[in-house]
């Protein structure tokens, strides 16, 4: 009988330990979610706008990264938690009616200074840093209409999270696709799935961004709306970091690029907007490479070199157009070259300007892309898929496991915006009616599903509904609703310019 009392005290202490432990776990999950009610979360870097320039507060020394063990699953076991949480208990639909309400309750969810970071929303409440040259490149567009509070707010949020990275990356010089706050200033990096193709990129993308350097959009398409007053603070962030900015960048290319190939390696699997698939020196990762070089040169991290990038331009273009079929190779992988497999993140070209719509020689590159997309229904029921098969078989486990198609045949909100801005382009360059009315049903089309779902979801599944599955389900209300903002003021201003044609 003592025996059996002691194996069940003993049993009793062991579930005590383990619910107190598994308590603590769900506690800290939350108490370091910069977005959850009672945060624990610190803000370093603190601006106001004061008269026509931001200052700031900048505590960023204080800020202290853990990277042990533990403290990366910790990070990791975060991120997983928060998603089974937005698919079964939290993904709340805008309060608005009217495609602007629903717009106008994603900015004042999403772009708050008073948060730690600008994210996509929801379970990601981490810092993705590539968010920040990809996701959120038309942030600082100063053609995209808006109050002269929410203006402040868009500039506020943006250069806070590019400061608090870099103060993250002072104390840990190598890139990451992903910084979680562990603590009230403590973070953690962590890297889903792979060594970053495009960290460096979103860092020194923002940087130049607030410089007024990159302007946040394809082309002029209409007057200046609005007043940058971050390059002061812009500036100031360069100088104080450039040591750490030229450690990021030599990183990344002595561990990317391969001087010989004179390419992205081969043998390196390496994170970029489609994180979830297992590539090969991807087409996307080659012209993020190149305009991330591109930018540390501008902002003279590096010395400037214009034969290496044109040489590297020529390079990637030859390597990776397949003239026959009309489209970029997705990457150099056996199996890519051996089924010549195509990917829509070849719209990578459009944000960095790697192409130019309207230079009459390169024009024929996104011709000739929208053409096999439309063939092949890459583009329907709307825009846009990464290929219309699923290719599961390709992605890491964890995802083949969650959302198989996330990779593949589920449609992307932000690639179908830049989808949009080409067919507008088109339209602009070519003046071929077949484009801007195929914008025009997209465009609606994003607007019907924004109603019904309550939001502007990150993806859809291949039918057009919001993507879930057991496992996943798409964030409901992402601040990616500000690409949609400018695919629908650059429509704005083809229809303006059509109007004064006829008068």
């Amino acid at each position: 009988m003592a025996n059996t009392t002691k194996v069940w005290l003993n049993r009793g202490v062991t579930a005590a330990i383990i619910a107190l432990l598994g308590g603590g776990l769900v506690a800290g999950i939350y108490l370091t979610n910069p977005f959850s009610r009672f945060s624990l979360i610190r803000r370093p870097f603190v601006v106001t706008l004061t008269k026509e320039t931001f200052e700031a507060v900048n505590n960023n020394h204080r800020l202290r990264v853990r990277q042990g063990l533990l403290w990366r699953w910790f990070a990791i076991i975060k991120s997983g938690a928060y998603i089974l949480t937005t698919r079964y208990l939290h993904s709340p639909r805008a309060a608005g009616t009217t495609v602007e309400a629903i717009i106008a309750g994603i900015h004042r969810l999403r772009f708050d200074p008073s948060k730690l970071l600008l994210i996509s929303g929801d379970h990601f409440n981490g810092l993705f840093v590539r968010n920040l040259g990809v996701f959120y490149y038309p942030m600082l567009d100063t053609c995209v209409l808006s109050s002269k509070q929410d203006w402040e707010n868009r500039q506020a949020v943006y250069l806070q999270t590019v400061a608090y990275a870099l103060g993250v990356y002072a104390k840990y010089p190598i890139p990451t696709t992903t910084i979680y706050s562990t603590g009230a200033l403590r973070a953690t990096c962590v890297n889903f799935y792979a060594y970053p193709s495009d960290t460096g990129y979103g860092i020194v993308y923002a940087l130049a961004a607030l410089l007024g350097k990159e302007p946040g959009r394809p082309y002029a398409y209409t007057e200046t709306h609005l007043k940058l007053h971050t390059q002061l603070a812009a500036k100031l962030l360069i100088h104080e970091y450039r040591t750490t900015l030229q450690t990021l960048y030599s990183h990344y290319r002595s561990t990317a690029f391969d001087e010989i190939t004179g390419l992205v390696r081969i043998d390196l699997h390496m994170s970029g907007a489609k994180d979830i698939t297992r590539r090969q020196s991807s087409f996307y990762d080659n012209v993020i490479f190149w305009k991330t070089t591109q930018l540390a040169q501008m902002l003279g991290l590096i010395p400037s070199d214009q034969t290496f990038l044109d040489e590297l331009k020529r390079r990637i273009l030859k390597t990776f157009w397949l003239e026959k079929p009309g489209y970029f190779l997705e990457d150099l992988s056996p199996e890519s070259q051996h089924h010549t497999y195509y990917s829509s993140d070849w719209l990578i070209v459009l944000a960095t300007g790697f192409l130019q719509i309207d230079n009459p020689t390169e024009r024929h590159y996104f011709e000739r892309s929208v053409r096999y997309i439309q063939a092949q229904g890459i583009d329907q029921p709307f825009a846009l898929k990464y290929h219309a098969d699923t290719r599961a078989h390709r992605q890491f486990l964890a995802v083949r496991l969650a959302v198989a198609s996330y990779g593949g045949d589920a449609i992307w909100s932000f690639w179908g915006m830049e989808y949009i801005k080409v067919l507008l382009m088109l339209h602009r360059q070519t003046g071929r009616n077949a484009y801007l009315e195929t914008a025009d049903h997209h465009i609606a089309t994003y607007e019907q599903a924004m109603l019904r779902d309550g939001g502007f979801p990150e993806v859809y599944d291949a039918k057009g509904r919001m993507l879930q599955t057991l496992l996943y389900r798409s964030i409901r209300q992402t601040g990616w609703v500000i690409g949609f903002e400018q695919v629908r003021a650059m429509r704005a201003a083809q229809a303006h310019q059509d109007t004064r044609s006829l008068d």
